[in-house]
């Protein structure tokens, strides 16, 4: 069982940055932490302190005091009038290391010095995010009618995807062979029941055996309904009964579609975005892929593989597929004729909603309080007339 999402961050606190060091040593020793352990010890003792191992990273990453983006709120008004529309920049700036390609900001106004907040506006580009590795965007909301006194504004960069999710989810699967590949007969090809709004729409085989469009749809389900759960929300996309997923379920395993599959169906039903540049491909994203030779394979992408010039030439991903013996790591190369099709390579991102992990999510924030905004008032002194 692997878990390595938490692997890159720092942290503030002297005990707890010693213990991350070690619990990060440990997490990317291997590609499945359970080898950690003598081989003698039963399997369950293995899965155990890969699960705690697990929770510790998790745990640990509360704690985190590196920001993963910088965020400056540009063009702060000295004075605000009441019912006035204010427009802000707010610049931010992404660390290197920072995944997340696709980001939206979120702008409030808060009164001082209750911080109450009082309006508030998100900017999300028209639903499709910000991409590149900073930049400036504009954002205006009005000042209440009744707004007196001293006022604030306070700006969050938080992730536009779920991969964060996704990715936290796939890497809690063994890499050990428990869930072998089985294409033919191989049922739903998930390792466990899959259930949607209380429905079962994949049912685990009677094996533990899987397959890629299978343990790909899984993949993409489960982290999504604890995501979900987590933050209060009632659907996937726009998939709003157990009917409509199966129709998406089709799309996705190729029944109702026979070329880009999760690539199609993920934006077909408001569930994300298709990614057609390929240098914008995160770790997370579905792929589907056809090979020249005709056959396809629907994994999860991890990261590009790329020549002496920084050309991609293939793709590192995580599926199911016979050369691992069921869930594992693969490499595979493009070619003009043999290995895969550069133009048959589709990409498919999960959107995240927008809610409160867009504040616990967030890569960056920024605050005027230091600098607070004064009222006038939107008429003159009365005593005057």
């Amino acid at each position: 069982m692997q878990c390595k999402a938490y692997s890159s961050r720092t942290f503030n606190n002297p005990a707890a940055g010693a213990l991350a060091n070690i619990v990060r040593y440990l997490l990317n020793a291997t590609d499945d932490v359970g080898n950690l352990l003598p081989s003698m010890l039963p399997s369950y003792t293995r899965t155990l302190f890969t699960y705690v191992l697990c929770a510790l990273a998790v745990t640990l990453s509360a704690s985190r005091a590196e920001a993963d983006a910088t965020v400056t709120i540009l063009n702060r008004p000295a004075t605000l009038t009441p019912g006035q529309q204010v427009t802000l920049n707010v610049q931010f700036t992404k660390s290197p290391t920072e995944p997340e390609k696709r980001v939206v900001v979120l702008l409030q106004l808060h009164q001082l010095p209750s911080m109450t907040q009082v309006a508030k506006v998100v900017a999300d580009n028209g639903g499709a995010g910000y991409t590149g590795t900073g930049g400036t965007v504009p954002c205006t909301l009005t000042v209440p009618a009744n707004a007196s006194g001293q006022y604030c504004f306070k700006a969050w960069v938080s992730p536009w995807s779920l991969n964060r999710a996704i990715v936290t989810h796939y890497k809690s699967y063994p890499t050990d062979g428990t869930f072998t590949y089985l294409w033919s007969g191989g049922g739903y090809g998930v390792t466990q029941n899959v259930y949607y709004l209380g429905s079962l729409i994949a049912p685990k085989p009677a094996g533990n055996t899987t397959y890629c469009s299978g343990l790909a749809f899984e993949a993409f389900v489960l982290p999504a309904n604890a995501y979900n759960a987590t933050y209060g929300n009632t659907r996937i996309g726009n998939i709003a009964t157990a009917s409509q997923m199966e129709t998406f379920r089709k799309l996705w395993y190729g029944v109702t579609d026979s070329e880009k599959l999760a690539a199609r169906a993920i934006p077909e039903w408001g569930a994300g975005r298709e990614i057609t540049d390929f240098e914008e491909a995160q770790e997370g994203d579905f792929v589907q892929l056809w090979r020249w030779s005709g056959s396809g394979h629907n994994p999860l992408f991890v990261n590009w593989v790329r020549n002496g010039s920084a050309q991609i030439t293939g793709v590192r991903y995580w599926a199911t597929q016979n050369s691992t013996n069921g869930i594992g790591y693969n490499t595979e190369s493009f070619g003009d004729s043999t290995g895969m099709n550069r133009n048959r390579f589709y990409i498919g991102r999960a959107a995240k909603p927008r809610d409160q992990a867009d504040f616990d999510w967030a890569l960056g924030t920024a605050s005027t309080e230091s600098q607070p905004s004064a009222v006038n008032s939107a008429v003159g002194d009365w005593h005057q007339y």
